[in-house]
């Protein structure tokens, strides 16, 4: 595995592990400007995602984005927009349940769970039902980006 991928993971179980501090920063609360931000982001990268708008949806992925998808696999930022590009990755629905959604801001850094009703295909294979998903943000150059992301299937 990459370096920087296992720094992305290593982040992530931190977060995972101690969400009230991370470098002496504690999260800031729900009015937070990050907040915003990243809502406004999710709804802008869905919109995308359905579009299979692979140039916009490409904006919200950073370079060294890592994908963890339902199966278990890891997919690059690469893979993820191929797979978008040549139709084996198409979403027809995607709804969150707002009830479920936890935004925690770390400065720069947002950690995003939520359960989501997804509907379309998965690197070829259809996907239709629930999923619990976590998605790493980072703010970057004036604008959000996903360096981490994950989907797990959630049991019927």
């Amino acid at each position: 595995m990459p370096r920087c991928s296992l720094r992305i993971l290593s982040v992530v179980a931190l977060l995972a592990v101690v969400p009230t501090r991370v470098h002496g920063q504690a999260p800031t609360g729900p009015p937070s400007s990050a907040v915003a931000e990243v809502r406004e982001a999710i709804r802008r990268y869905d919109y995308a995602l359905r579009l299979a708008d692979v140039a916009a949806v490409g904006r919200f992925f950073a370079p060294e984005y890592t994908f963890v998808n339902a199966r278990g696999e890891r997919l690059t930022r690469a893979d993820r927009l191929s797979n978008l590009r040549t139709g084996r990755t198409a979403v027809d629905s995607v709804a969150h349940a707002p009830q479920e959604e936890q935004i925690r801001p770390y400065g720069n850094v947002v950690v995003y769970t939520t359960l989501l009703t997804l509907g379309g295909q998965y690197s070829g294979q259809a996907q239709r039902g629930q999923f619990r998903a976590l998605v790493v943000w980072v703010r970057r150059e004036g604008r959000w980006q996903q360096v981490a992301s994950q989907l797990t299937a959630v049991a019927p």
